[in-house]
């Protein structure tokens, strides 16, 4: 078998959404049936959502992995969303900042399915609160900003005390769209409110506020007070933004925060109730620093915790799995933490903090445990699942773990990725302590 590119296997790894895991099947897949959640807003409106949600961050980026890109046409992109909808996943999750104009694709594909197939139901995640990036834009946006930030700036000489022109921003350089009064946050979410309409040509179901308020230098976070949670929440619930979406969620946002707005939500019936987190979460955790700026992530504990943000839907993320160290051929951690060094080394500043954030000794003994458990696991039980499976099923198998996004760039990933569901189902408590504790 051809060997995969090192460069290949870490960046899939590293970029994709809890991709798949690596078995064959002969079966239909869709006979074993997709699994399902009850959500309801304050409104009493209800949906059931499948249980894996398909991500679209890269499925329409041809040169995220390296110089052997793969080539994407509308047709190959169409392929993996009709399999997902065949398969039973009904919540397909997008934003208008995401690579290769996949928002709009995936809305030119929702609104042919829908005419193809009017008795079958499926919804649109996207997000918005995403901070202005600096680094591109060269200049503060228009109205109030941190005093921290523009204080940081000057004191670092990327900002002149006269104007706000920020000709040598780094990047990973952010201002909060989340910072201000209602009225500013209402204008800045619905300028993307605005975008995203445009690209779905329809109402996103599920609309989930993807950073809370902070501002980052060099993917660093300014230190200063965060605005306050119910600001947040009335200007989210104001007629020009809540009439645009069904179902309100926050995405790296902290516990206490997604505590305070439930809390906010009960006390005030005019507001939007909050129905979804997604966090960062994963059997290889981040370490102090987050694989990007703003990210948030839960931990093992806290998700076996059924008491955990309880009142709330879980649906975590991760950048681990797809065609990875953790695939076939020829998985070697050592092989992608090297890569992940030399892309350290040349600055690359998205890889800047992948390489610190997840190559740690301690991931790196939890990877040796999943592929030594897996191994064990499939000569008693007879089956031949992988470690992508394995990674994917502790996630899922986790109380707290109602939903899971997944990435799957391909037809051949998507199917194996639903297979992991039933994988799920076979962990113990026990097997998810030992896969993150070992035998301590």
């Amino acid at each position: 078998m051809k060997r995969i590119p090192a460069l290949l296997l870490i960046t899939i790894l590293l970029f994709s959404n809890f991709l798949n895991a690596n078995i064959l099947f002969a079966r239909d897949l869709s006979s074993e049936g997709m699994e399902y959640i009850e959500v309801r807003n304050e409104k009493n409106e209800r949906i059931k959502f499948s249980r894996l949600i398909m991500g679209t961050d890269h499925l329409a980026q041809e040169d995220w992995y390296g110089p052997n890109s793969r080539k994407i046409t509308e047709q190959s992109i169409n392929n993996v969303l009709d399999e997902a909808a065949r398969l039973g996943i009904n919540l397909f999750d997008t934003s208008p900042i995401y690579v290769g104009d996949i928002e709009n694709k995936l809305g030119k594909w929702m609104e042919s399915y829908r005419q193809k197939n009017p008795n079958k139901n499926i919804y649109t995640l996207s997000k918005g609160g995403f901070p202005f990036d600096l680094y591109w834009s060269k200049q503060l946006p228009a109205g109030d900003n941190s005093y921290c930030l523009q204080e940081m700036l000057k004191t670092r000489g990327i900002m002149a005390e006269e104007d706000a022109s920020l000709p040598n921003a780094p990047n990973g350089t952010y201002a909060s769209r989340l910072f201000g009064s209602k009225e500013q946050i209402v204008e800045r979410v619905s300028e993307e409110q605005g975008n995203t309409l445009k690209n779905l040509r329809s109402n996103p179901t599920v609309y989930l506020m993807h950073r809370d308020d902070g501002d980052f230098i060099n993917f660093e976070p300014i230190k200063r007070s965060q605005n306050s949670v119910k600001t947040i929440m009335e200007a989210l619930s104001s007629k020009e933004i809540r009439d645009k979406y069904t179902f309100l969620g926050w995405s790296n946002w902290k516990p206490h925060r997604i505590t305070r707005s439930l809390a906010l939500a009960k006390k005030q019936s005019d507001l939007a109730k909050p129905v979804f987190d997604s966090p960062y979460f994963s059997l290889f955790e981040m370490s102090e620093r987050a694989i990007h700026a703003g990210g948030v992530q839960v931990t093992h504990e806290e998700m076996m915790d059924e008491n955990f943000l309880k009142g709330i839907k879980i649906m975590p993320y991760s950048p681990l799995g797809g065609v990875s160290i953790l695939d076939r051929p020829e998985p070697r951690w050592e092989n992608a933490r090297k890569e992940a060094r030399r892309k350290y080394a040349q600055g690359d500043p998205y890889w800047k903090n992948i390489y610190h954030a997840i190559f740690t000794c301690a991931n790196e003994e939890r990877y040796n445990r999943a592929v030594s458990f897996t191994e064990e696991f499939n000569q008693k039980h007879k089956t031949s699942y992988t470690v992508d499976q394995m990674v994917n099923a502790y996630a899922l198998a986790h109380k707290r773990a109602d939903f899971l996004v997944i990435g799957p760039i391909t037809v051949e990933q998507l199917r194996r990725t639903v297979a992991s569901l039933k994988l799920s189902k076979m962990l113990s408590k026990d097997d998810l302590d030992f896969l993150y504790y070992g035998n301590e």
